[in-house]
């Protein structure tokens, strides 16, 4: 697990609006970067026809492209990990988000365009679905692409369609697109998440499924576009974007008219629990029972509710089906951490558990309604972590007022 400095930057993008508003003219060429040209131009057609997944229904996408066309402002939203937050792309003009912004300024220079980045750099849908309100949904975007398949993890595809269906159900219907990256080997989790995507015929683009496959047959060489195990080099995030901008371009070909309402959104594939989310930072908590646990603040502002095993138990009440709650715990944490809902012994973390960037799900399929969240570090005799926090960021209810 990360430790509680390594969470600071974590919580407080759960904590504050961390989008960036960009607005104005274009401010980059559409061209490839140095490192692109040097392997030249990689993308055959046959290699862009590939990165499409079958079934998309355009309809979304072709209302944003009327009303970019009738000169009205655009809201252009992505949400993901640090691929999508521009990591390692060497100025932040040559990310793959800032390339979709430039391509989309270029085709409709009439129409004003604000760009709402909410990605988070060590984040997946665990994170993005209990954010995604206040860092991306309250800019009521037109179109957003979501970028999580290098971060997830198979547990998490009633996350990832709940993020998806928060998207669809807003007022303004916006359109939505998912980006799928890969790491080392050719992996990632398009085979979780691209169903989730078929279910509800959204435009989906792999990364993976153009690129790879000339990976592995030597034609094309992984550094030439990576720098690392997953991320994108300059290159690589030239075409991310490019693979999204054929596939917008060839949407727009089609030329639906703007008119008529929208299919309602289909029954969940999982699960719609976490489409009605509520995220309370530890600023927020205030226990209905604390023996010796302290809420402390950081020298960054992030506030911890803190305890030891000599700290006892404490309580939280919340709303709902289910419950998330993040915890950090010191490196190398030989220790346990207890859960209970409503009295009953619900999970207990110890070093024999893997959790992915410290988001407990500590209770599903809860009846709806009113829940209390008891917690307690509890050491097993010659740990030796009596000294040692347990830091608790903040707690995210699932099916909250779900209809």
């Amino acid at each position: 697990m990360t430790t509680l400095p390594d969470m600071r930057r974590k919580t407080a993008g759960l904590s504050r609006r961390k989008a960036t508003l960009l607005l104005g003219s274009c401010i980059l060429g559409l061209g490839w970067s140095h490192a692109a040209a040097a392997v030249g131009d990689p993308l055959t057609p046959e290699m862009i026809a590939r990165s499409r997944l079958p079934g998309a229904d355009f309809t979304r996408l072709q209302r944003v492209f009327a009303k970019a066309r009738r000169g009205e402002r655009i809201t252009l939203g992505v949400i993901g990990g640090s691929i999508t937050e521009g990591s390692l792309a060497t100025v932040p003009e040559n990310s793959y988000v800032a390339r979709v912004r430039a391509w989309w300024q270029d085709k409709f220079p009439r129409s004003a365009l604000r760009l709402v980045n909410a990605g988070f750099s060590g984040t997946g849908s665990l994170y993005g679905v209990f954010r995604a309100q206040r860092d991306l949904l309250e800019a009521k975007p037109d179109l957003v692409v979501i970028e999580f398949a290098v971060n997830d993890a198979s547990a998490d595809a009633a996350a990832y369609e709940g993020l998806v269906r928060q998207i669809l159900a807003r007022p303004n219907a916006p359109a939505l697109l998912l980006l799928f990256m890969m790491w080392e080997g050719g992996g990632n989790l398009q085979e979780m998440q691209a169903p989730i995507g078929a279910h509800y015929r959204l435009p989906m683009v792999s990364f993976r499924d153009a690129l790879w496959p000339e990976m592995a047959a030597g034609r094309l060489r992984w550094s030439d576009f990576l720098v690392d195990a997953a991320h994108p080099n300059d290159a690589g995030h030239a075409v991310a974007a490019r693979l999204v901008t054929a596939l917008l371009d060839d949407a727009d070909k089609a030329g639906v008219p703007d008119a008529g309402p929208l299919a309602p959104l289909p029954s969940p594939l999982h699960s719609d629990a976490y489409q009605f989310v509520s995220w309370r930072r530890s600023v927020s908590l205030t226990p209905s029972r604390n023996d010796g646990w302290t809420r402390i603040t950081d020298d960054k502002g992030a506030v911890f509710w803190t305890g030891t095993e000599k700290s006892g138990q404490v309580s939280f009440e919340f709303s709902g089906t289910g419950i998330v709650a993040v915890v950090v715990r010191p490196p190398n944490d030989a220790g346990r951490v207890q859960f209970w809902v409503d009295g009953v012994a619900a999970l207990t973390v110890d070093a024999d558990m893997v959790v992915k960037r410290d988001v407990v799900v500590v209770a599903e399929g809860l009846a709806p309604g009113r829940h209390t969240l008891t917690m307690a570090r509890v050491d097993a005799p010659g740990a030796g972590a009596a000294s040692q926090t347990v830091a608790l960021a903040g707690l995210g209810a699932i099916g909250v007022n779900r209809r």
